[in-house]
């Protein structure tokens, strides 16, 4: 996935232009490294109207978050969103490629960074796939997101060569029976309720 580039046209929203450009940077290096005036500096404003727009760094940040899972597609809603999520995550990621684990590898060691990406990965990831799902369980959510993550990181990030190399077909299948077990409806079922002993 390629960001889109900014026109740099006087029409273009100045709003726009920085979160873009604050995108780049916060995908490219770690939080605490990124300041506001060289954000500023990139779009071809003042730092003053960063303030203005945004308020401060970590709503920035957050804003920041928000539209790089917008721009990811990783929020599903209705049957089958889980399954859809997998499939998008076990697509091969290309040389160069932007993605929106991006932004989260280089600032989830900053404690400001971290809590930004909890609440809104909670909001826009796993509270609607835990919605979509027949089970209803964060846990089970979290986990199969976790899976995911450490996934991708270990393939995109890392670049663990057994990974990079595996058949997409073949992470397919492992990672899907890994997810079905993770997600398995564990209610009792009343057959089997029928033969305990009250």
């Amino acid at each position: 996935m390629v960001l889109p580039h900014t026109s740099e046209k006087p029409q273009e929203p100045t709003r726009d232009r920085i979160l873009h450009h604050a995108l780049m940077r916060f995908s490219n290096q770690s939080y605490d490294r990124t300041g506001l005036r060289e954000i500023a500096t990139d779009a071809g404003v003042d730092v003053a109207l960063v303030h203005r727009s945004f308020g401060s760094k970590e709503k920035l940040f957050a804003e920041c978050v928000r539209a790089s899972i917008a721009l990811g597609g990783l929020t599903k809603t209705g049957p089958g969103a889980l399954d859809e999520f997998f499939a998008d995550a076990i697509k091969p990621r290309e040389e160069g490629e932007w993605q929106p684990i991006d932004i989260v590898v280089h600032s989830f060691s900053s404690e400001d960074a971290a809590r930004v990406l909890r609440e809104v990965a909670m909001e826009l990831v796993i509270d609607p796939l835990v919605k979509a799902s027949p089970h209803g369980s964060p846990v089970k959510i979290a986990l199969s997101t976790s899976l995911l993550f450490g996934f991708a990181i270990m393939r995109d990030i890392i670049g663990v060569e057994v990974l990079k190399a595996a058949d997409e077909d073949e992470l397919a299948k492992l990672l899907g029976r890994a997810k079905d077990a993770l997600n398995r409806d564990d209610a009792p079922s009343e057959e089997n309720n029928s033969g305990q002993i009250q």
